[in-house]
């Protein structure tokens, strides 16, 4: 075992010693230190603040975002149904107006019908008139005119009933 002869002076000496040193590193260190401690706990106590700012401002911006993406999103769904509106007026109108023309060309077809009946009647009634007027002719043994039978073949054709 080792013994240690302490004596009290060097005892107390080293006593002063530390308190010397301890009041010397106060002075000199503490307030240093402590002032590089608060300042840095200050600044990031502002950095937080920061990232609380720009998480709010970005959390913001999202939901602007967001609303505007929902705003677009509707503008495009009522595009597609204002188109497929405007598209679907304009088959009905392509429609109409193909069933106009068609209408107009059966009116037109039933009037040249009309008039082609009209016309077959006419060549019909001359024609009779002239077979009329040669089996007349034949059977008197001589010249009959047309003139001369156009009013019996009216009288024929309105008992016929045309």
């Amino acid at each position: 075992m080792i013994i240690l002869d302490l004596h009290p002076v060097d005892v107390l000496i080293s006593i002063i010693n530390i308190l010397v040193l301890f009041t010397l590193l106060r002075l000199i260190l503490w307030k240093p230190v402590n002032r590089y401690l608060t300042a840095r706990t200050e600044r990031v106590r502002q950095e937080f603040e920061k990232a609380d700012k720009a998480n709010q401002e970005a959390q913001a911006l999202i939901g602007e975002y967001s609303k505007n993406l929902d705003k677009v999103e509707e503008q495009g769904r009522e595009m597609i149904r204002e188109s497929r509106i405007k598209a679907t007026e304009e088959a009905d109108e392509i429609l109409k107006e193909a069933q106009d023309k068609a209408g107009d060309m059966v009116r037109e077809a039933r009037k040249r019908i009309a008039e082609e009946r009209e016309r077959a009647v006419v060549d019909a009634r001359v024609e009779i008139a002239q077979l009329a007027t040669d089996m007349a002719a034949r059977i008197l043994k001589r010249e009959v005119s047309l003139g001369d039978s156009a009013s019996a073949v009216d009288d024929f054709f309105q008992e016929a009933g045309q």
